[in-house]
């Protein structure tokens, strides 16, 4: 065990890794600040009577945490894409799952906290000026109050985020198929990858539209575990449920286990990896 993870080898490299790269991550971090800065202060200029609502803080959040997460995640062993920083990647004395958990730990924990930590700091004063705003702005009848978007309750958000976190979620699913591809492909890690996102998706999407005209009329799809049998067209007489264990289960790896393989396929990938 204490060739393939050993807590005093792994935090050496972590400072390893911090000193190498403090001053890109500071200087990305007063970016995304500065970034969601100018964005809230341009809604604010344009629409004075009711800015910031909810809807725009959850797509500020959202846009921003997918956009720049998924960019960093392709960035997670860049170093393999260049033979003389790879060759001295390869060589540094850690094993490959001591190198595994230092990416995710920067580029999955520690930056999902502090892009939350900045977006609050940047959301929770602007929110608060755009009810003075709203307040001095002197329009007539009751005035909406547009409250934080609370992220983890997911209040005021689109529907599936409200009751399954599917934005929230969705994003470490993602996140952690860019780390693979930044293992995976030498060049343009970014672009391969949101190419082979985008298939997938599009996969999906024909699976969603396309196999309910697989079933014998009069079924149809109801959900993704659920089928149920039309009547004229109508009113459905008879439903069809997978077992519910089943479908528990099968969401659950959708929702938490997807990363998890994700970051597996990663690891032995990393082994196998030949500059």
């Amino acid at each position: 065990m204490d060739q393939t993870f050993n807590v005093i080898r792994w935090w050496q490299l972590v400072r390893l890794h911090w000193a190498e790269n403090r001053k890109r991550y500071w200087l990305g971090m007063l970016a995304i600040g500065g970034l969601l800065t100018a964005w809230y202060s341009f809604l604010l200029t344009m629409d004075k009577f009711s800015p910031l609502d909810t809807i725009f803080q959850f797509s500020a959040y959202f846009i921003g945490i997918y956009f720049i997460g998924c960019l960093l995640g392709s960035t997670t062993f860049s170093a393999l894409s260049k033979k003389q920083e790879g060759i001295g990647y390869l060589a540094l004395p850690a094993s490959h799952l001591e190198k595994l958990a230092c990416g995710l730990l920067f580029h999955v924990i520690l930056f999902f906290t502090a892009f939350t930590v900045i977006f609050y700091i940047v959301d929770i004063p602007m929110v608060h000026l755009a009810k003075r705003l709203m307040e001095e702005s002197g329009q007539g009848g009751p005035i909406y109050i547009p409250p934080v978007y609370n992220i983890f309750l997911a209040k005021g958000a689109p529907i599936p985020e409200r009751v399954d976190h599917l934005f929230l979620i969705g994003y470490f699913v993602i996140q952690s198929a860019y780390v693979l591809g930044s293992v995976y492909f030498r060049k343009a890690a970014f672009l391969k990858t949101t190419v082979a996102v985008l298939l997938f998706g599009l996969i999906l999407t024909l699976y969603a539209t396309k196999i309910e005209h697989l079933l014998p009329y009069p079924w149809r799809m109801r959900g993704l575990f659920e089928w149920e049998r039309y009547h004229n067209g109508a009113n459905g007489e008879a439903r069809i449920y997978i077992p519910f264990w089943i479908e528990s289960s099968l969401r659950t790896i959708m929702q938490f286990g997807l990363p998890l393989i994700f970051w597996t396929i990663t690891y032995f990938r990393l082994k196998e990896k030949e500059v």
